[in-house]
């Protein structure tokens, strides 16, 4: 029985022995929690660096971005601006509503009632002829087309308005005649080329109140309706439209300030 009890008491003895003494907890305890804090502070500064490099990313990106919106803006802003001082499409549907006048040159004046008649007949049959499809009308035995007067009257109020009204009857224009017919309302349109003369080109268009004034450069006689012979401007001349409605029509044709210039001869060399 003693023998056992100094058995149990060297066990303990002996157990004692491999545990750590106080000093020694203390020590491990504050080596490891020196390797604690310094891996937090690895830890600590890797996430601080990633977070520095996230805003400096976001931070990029967002420059980007607004360098991009400030670039579309600015596109966007010089686009609208060249709209709105860009009459290019203005000038092209003045430029045909004038081409059938251009080519007649009429004479200069400042109501519709003053002017050659006959000329605005003409043009404005020359107008139907050019722009519609000739083939839809009917014709007669020897081929020719039935243009009706409506749709005279139609390209004359484009350009006059409804304040005169054509009086249709034959007319004769550059040698070619054309009949008119009562009972079918329309012109017998003879089989034939377009008219030969000036071409129209729109320098440019005023606007003024409840008035418009484009200036038309003639250029000089072609040999055929599409040919504008070598682009040379023979004269200017404006044409009048005042606002009546919601539209502008013709009211005067008048000689324009604007001249062309004259190229002064190349002076003789010495022989």
């Amino acid at each position: 029985m003693d023998k056992n009890k100094t058995d149990i008491q060297e066990n303990v003895i002996n157990t004692e022995n491999f545990l750590p003494d106080e000093d020694t907890v203390k020590i491990t305890y504050r080596a490891s929690s020196a390797e604690e804090a310094e891996d937090d502070e690895i830890i600590d500064k890797k996430h601080t660096s990633f977070k520095q490099r996230r805003r400096i990313i976001i931070g990029a990106v967002m420059c980007l971005l607004m360098l991009i919106g400030l670039g579309t803006i600015v596109a966007g802003g010089v686009g609208i601006v060249a709209k709105i001082f860009d009459n290019t499409a203005e000038k092209e549907q003045y430029k045909s509503m004038l081409a059938t006048l251009v080519v007649a040159d009429p004479l200069p004046f400042e109501s519709p009632d003053q002017a050659d008649m006959d000329l605005l007949l003409s043009s404005s049959v020359w107008a139907a002829v050019m722009n519609e499809d000739m083939e839809k009308y009917e014709k007669n035995d020897i081929g020719q087309t039935y243009l009706p007067a409506v749709d005279v009257d139609r390209y004359f109020a484009r350009v006059f308005g409804t304040q005169f009204v054509l009086e249709h009857k034959d007319f004769s224009d550059q040698e070619v005649e054309f009949e008119y017919d009562e009972d079918k309302q329309a012109y017998i349109v003879p089989v034939t080329s377009f008219p030969t003369g000036f071409t129209p080109q729109v320098e440019k268009i005023k606007t003024s109140g409840g008035e418009k004034i484009v200036t038309v450069g003639y250029l000089s006689p072609a040999t055929n309706w599409n040919d504008t012979s070598d682009g040379s401007v023979s004269k200017y001349v404006d044409y009048i439209f005042q606002k009546q409605g919601k539209e502008y029509y013709l009211v005067a044709i008048r000689e324009s300030e604007m001249q062309v210039e004259i190229a002064a001869p190349a002076e003789s060399q010495p022989q």
